[in-house]
């Protein structure tokens, strides 16, 4: 199906093939884009609602893109260790450094949140402290205990 999109300058709309669109932005998204800054990546940029009802209207299309943004949590978790790593530059002292550090902690901070909202279960904060409660049969264990002691004698 292949869609047209009106560009802003006068003359005929571009037409956008969306199995060709596609396969780009998922890839941009899993890479850790945002739908809307991967759309503004193409040329020409469809724009986000029409992203946004192609989703809606394309099951195979809403799997790969859910796929994606699981790839897009795990992108943002080895960003974190990436900048976790980095070696502030050697020319920075004092108030700089400080600055510096400090936008280092943002970045750090924004991957985070993100990855926890993409992929609570991998990268959220809440620990799961839910109890699988199993019946426990007494009479059961006690006729077990039995059978035990009277095949050792």
């Amino acid at each position: 199906m292949i869609t047209a999109i009106a560009k802003r300058s006068a003359g005929r709309p571009q037409t956008i093939n969306p199995d060709k669109i596609w396969p780009e932005v998922l890839g941009y998204i899993a890479s850790g884009d945002a739908l809307s800054t991967a759309l503004k990546r193409l040329d020409p940029a469809p724009s986000y609602t029409w992203a946004k009802v192609q989703l809606r209207e394309n099951p195979e299309l809403q799997s790969a893109y859910r796929a994606a943004i699981e790839d897009r949590a795990d992108s943002l978790a080895d960003d974190i260790i990436a900048l976790a790593d980095s070696e502030p530059p050697a020319h920075l002292e004092g108030a700089a450094l400080s600055a510096w550090v400090q936008q280092l902690k943002l970045r750090v901070h924004a991957r985070e949140w993100t990855a926890s909202k993409l992929r609570p279960k991998v990268y959220g904060q809440q620990i799961d402290v839910s109890v699988q409660h199993t019946q426990i049969s007494v009479l059961a264990a006690l006729a077990l205990a039995e059978k035990r002691v009277i095949g050792s004698i």
